[in-house]
């Protein structure tokens, strides 16, 4: 068998609900909303540039129960591009795939030797080309939490043919992400077959033994947030007249999500933070093409600049973001800015202060120690925190750094309008 080319994909999540954005006048809201379908253009693109064989997508084409049919017309439309060039497609439905209504009862098109693009559920299912020498092992999800190993129903490997085994999993499992159809990399090694294409898990990773079959999570084709930094794609296998396989990553995204975080400890003035930033706004710009880059600022660390920081955070998040549009070529947004910083004996700051300043300075310094200080935060903003929406993330009571944040921002400000007022009189 001459070589053969497979495009491996998973997590699509097309048409994702992004989170708050609205709440941002200067957001880019059409062009992240419109990401992901922007990027599965891509990947069909890719493929037919490419002149791949075949694709493959390890689950989750959509984002649960998602009931605009557009959604689901857009992917018939790109899943038809495919076949009409003549490569085949082979999905499975993932835990965001398995109760949604579009990917149950919305018409696929046929692949070209006639094959349903969709595997089934009830059983592991088999999509063979032979003019190619594959075999596709996958089963869909038949529920979104699918607990139980669906890998020790795939069948043993094809005599003569490249075995792929499709299957969305979280293998023995990851940070954020759910524990469906949990295996481990050693049950897959022992099924024997060449590839294993998974989906679930949206960081890009191998995870195959040393003489094993590869293991391989592409990730997600679209970062979604700011937890999805970095280049998101797919993975291209190439496979030689032997049946022993290469893997070349291939970026698909066109939103790229990044974080800048700056010492604190190396500050010497407030100012030096907005240089810092623009240079590495110059730099990552340059590295990411013609996409759109979305960071977030973060300063931490101990600083004598502690209280100054937070006085002037305002000010500070407004230049920060007057940056990215001067600096960032148009193509740059940041989307939150983080100030966590602290004094260098960790200990508010107090001074020469006395009287009434030195005692307010010290129910800051006692709150920040308390063990108690996130339910005595969530009693005084009860009423605030229900306002916030459930998709900001960390913004909780039950969060020890947004608490110190908060307690951190509250001290810096309050001291510095009393001092000011002080001064004043």
């Amino acid at each position: 068998m001459s070589k053969r080319r497979i495009l491996h994909a998973a997590d699509i999540h097309l048409d994702s609900p992004l989170q708050n954005l609205e709440s941002y006048e200067d957001a880019p809201v059409d062009q992240i909303r419109g990401a992901s379908r922007r990027a599965l253009e891509n990947l069909v693109r890719l493929a037919i540039d490419e002149e791949v064989d075949l694709v493959v997508i390890a689950g989750d084409l959509y984002d649960g129960d998602w009931r605009d049919q557009n959604t689901g017309l857009f992917f018939v439309a790109q899943a038809a591009k495919l076949t009409r060039a003549g490569i085949p497609l082979v999905v499975i439905r993932g835990n965001h795939d398995a109760q949604n209504i579009m990917t149950s009862s919305l018409p696929l098109p046929k692949n070209p030797d006639g094959s349903e693009i969709m595997l089934a559920a009830e059983k592991v299912d088999c999509r063979i080309f032979e003019s190619i020498g594959v075999a596709v092992h996958g089963r869909s999800f038949r529920k979104k939490a699918e607990t139980e190993d669906l890998s020790k129903t795939y069948p043993k490997p094809l005599s003569g043919m490249f075995n792929l085994g499709l299957l969305h999993t979280s293998l023995t499992g990851a940070e954020g992400h759910d524990n469906y159809s949990p295996c481990k990399p050693a049950e897959l090694t022992a099924k024997e077959y060449d590839y294993w294409a998974l989906g679930h898990i949206h960081i890009r990773g191998e995870h195959g033994t040393e003489d094993g079959a590869p293991i391989v999570f592409s990730g997600n084709i679209q970062g979604r947030h700011i937890r999805e930094s970095g280049e998101k794609g797919c993975v291209i296998i190439d496979i030689n007249s032997r049946g022993k396989c290469t893997r070349t990553f291939h970026p698909l995204d066109v939103v790229r999500w990044e974080s800048f975080e700056i010492n604190a400890a190396k500050i010497e003035h407030v100012d030096d933070i907005i240089e810092e930033y623009e240079q590495w706004l110059q730099q990552t710009v340059k590295t990411i093409e013609d996409r759109l880059l979305v960071s977030r600022v973060s300063i931490v660390g101990d600083t004598p600049l502690h209280n100054a920081l937070h006085q002037s955070r305002r000010r500070l998040e407004a230049s920060l973001r007057a940056t990215a549009i001067t600096h960032g070529a148009g193509q740059a947004w940041m989307e939150k800015f983080r100030l966590r910083t602290s004094t260098p004996n960790h200990a508010l700051d107090m001074g020469d202060l006395e009287g009434p300043l030195a005692s307010v300075s010290k129910i800051f310094e006692d709150l920040r120690n308390s063990p108690e200080r996130g339910k005595l935060i969530a009693n005084e903003f009860a009423a605030l925190i229900k306002k916030v929406p459930e998709q900001e993330e960390n913004f909780s009571a039950d969060n020890d750094q947004w608490v110190d944040e908060l307690i951190e921002s509250a001290a810096a400000e309050l001291l510095g309008r009393l001092q000011g007022s002080e001064d004043a009189n």
